[in-house]
């Protein structure tokens, strides 16, 4: 007696895999493969489910800044108004105290990390040493004429009430908001000066309160409340009519691309692309904290929310 040949059956609408998350589109016409609702689990790159993992918590305290080095080697938190290095467990090494609670924002420059909060300032060394930035110049970026005298008398320390500070092309750019005039100043520092600003002539102006500051080569890209911009150091140009979150959640992929989150979701460039708006719609946060996170052979731009605002396309 033969038998017949064996063959593989696929049931009837049987899932390969999966094509990610779409709360956009109508669910009814999406087909089977695309998930309108995905809690506690991750996507692979082959289109695979699995079970999130886990997290514990290591520290508890009222957070107010973070910042991890460019080459991961050192992390800053600011914690209850002290400044303190993170290892990864819950001890701190502390390196300043009575710091105002308004929100820290980071800046590197060759392995220094600035930090501004609009009242407090000052710049990280390697070996966790603080100096001032604001208060005094630095021992390594004093500024001299041809007959010796110093030129710091000829500038403008970093301005107070800045407090988004970015390094781009040599200058060092910090942020402050107008609310009379619902507009921001930029003023940018001398050339590898980062102590020097000259506040008459050194700025530019954008309309509404700038929340982020990230360096392309091609552009410094600005996030205000309610647009996006990129300054190519000449010209300000347009790029989103919606605004960015608060928070330090700029991220630079393989591509030399940034990414960031807005309110509309999650943002490429140069150039601008939305990545997200065509099928995911979500409450964008009042804040944010974001990074590209390289874990299991896959890489994922994951961002955590402080929960609030409004979904600009829910279904």
């Amino acid at each position: 007696m033969q038998s017949s040949p064996t063959s593989t059956i696929r049931p009837m609408n049987s899932i390969s895999s999966f094509k990610g998350l779409n709360n956009v589109s109508d669910p009814l016409r999406l087909g089977l493969a695309w998930l309108v609702q995905a809690d506690n689990v991750d996507i692979t790159d082959t289109g695979a489910l699995s079970k999130r993992g886990g997290y514990a918590r290591v520290l508890t305290g009222a957070v107010t800044g973070a910042y991890s080095t460019l080459k991961f080697s050192r992390c800053y938190l600011v914690v209850g108004g002290t400044l303190a290095a993170f290892s990864g467990s819950s001890a701190l090494t502390v390196l300043r105290t009575g710091l105002n609670p308004a929100p820290m924002h980071f800046a590197e420059v060759n392995d220094y990390v600035y930090f501004n909060n609009g009242v407090d300032s000052g710049v990280i060394g390697p070996d966790h040493s603080v100096q001032p930035w604001r208060d005094a110049p630095l021992k390594d970026a004093l500024f001299f004429d041809a007959a010796g005298a110093k030129l710091d008398a000829l500038f403008d320390p970093l301005p107070l009430g800045t407090d988004v500070v970015q390094h781009w092309r040599g200058r060092m750019y910090a942020a402050q908001y107008f609310s009379n005039d619902a507009q921001s100043a930029v003023w940018f520092s001398q050339p590898l000066g980062y102590h020097l600003f000259s506040m008459d002539v050194d700025f530019l102006m954008v309309p509404g309160r700038i929340v982020m500051l990230a360096p392309h080569a091609d552009a410094l890209i600005i996030g205000t409340d309610s647009q996006i911009h990129a300054f190519d150091g000449k010209t300000l140009v347009q790029l989103a009519d919606y605004g960015v979150v608060p928070g330090q959640h700029w991220s630079r992929d393989d591509n030399d691309r940034i990414l960031f989150w807005s309110k509309r979701g999650l943002c490429a460039g140069l150039p601008f692309a939305n990545l997200t708006d065509r099928q995911v719609s979500v409450p964008p946060g009042v804040s944010a904290g974001g990074a590209i996170v390289r874990h299991g052979g896959q890489r994922r731009y994951v961002v955590s929310l402080q929960q609030g605002g409004t979904a600009f396309n829910p279904l």
